[in-house]
């Protein structure tokens, strides 16, 4: 008895562990741009499909990559390279055949259900610059409600790290005193019914 109980337990968790990761398909191809970007979690899967022949997919030597991966040069159209994500942090890519400026991206990975709380869903448009900044952060949002809009930053543990009301269309962010890293920044209304998460790099 006790031995089938086990059994289900460890079932269900594996189950469960199974179902909170996430698969993502990115097309890859010349021309594509230098901003495929995702922000996924760990232990979750990225997949790019080759809708040109002659590519590779590696981690940036030249840019910041937790992770080493390199897919190798592969010449068919249709070819696929897949690669799971175990560590928090960005992973700057390119395609090695054709360079950074016409094929590249970065892939941020988050902690495990970061991205799954519904804050972080139901995007509409914020700016800020610069990024990467290192001692100041301008956000520009095209409205302001009558009582603000709440601006917060997470760290890759999903740690909140700033909160303040925004008030104003621009507003000027001190970051100095922040730790050099990739953070989350996160603009949404009183109700955070609606909201817009985007990556951010404190040099």
């Amino acid at each position: 008895m006790k031995k089938t109980l086990l059994f289900m337990f460890l079932l269900v968790f594996y189950i469960s562990a199974i179902a909170q990761t996430q698969t993502y398909n990115l097309n890859w191809f010349a021309g594509i741009g230098s901003n495929v970007d995702l922000t996924i979690e760990t232990g979750d899967t990225v997949i790019w499909t080759w809708t040109s022949p002659n590519h590779s997919v590696e981690n940036d030597p030249a840019g910041t990559s937790v992770e080493t991966f390199n897919s190798g040069v592969l010449a068919a159209n249709g070819s696929t390279f897949s690669y799971t994500f175990a560590n928090l942090g960005a992973n700057d890519y390119y395609c090695g055949v054709h360079g950074a400026a016409s094929m590249s991206g970065t892939i941020t990975v988050v902690a495990e259900g970061t991205l799954s709380t519904p804050q972080f869903e139901t995007p509409r448009s914020f700016s800020m610059h610069p990024n990467p900044g290192r001692f100041s952060l301008e956000v520009h949002v095209p409205s302001v409600t009558t009582d603000g809009l709440l601006f917060e930053v997470f760290d890759i543990l999903g740690k909140r790290i700033h909160k303040q009301r925004l008030t104003k269309l621009k507003s000027t962010i001190g970051i100095s005193t922040w730790e050099s890293g990739v953070y989350l920044v996160r603009v949404s209304d009183s109700k955070q019914s609606v909201s817009l998460t985007k990556r951010f790099v404190k040099m």
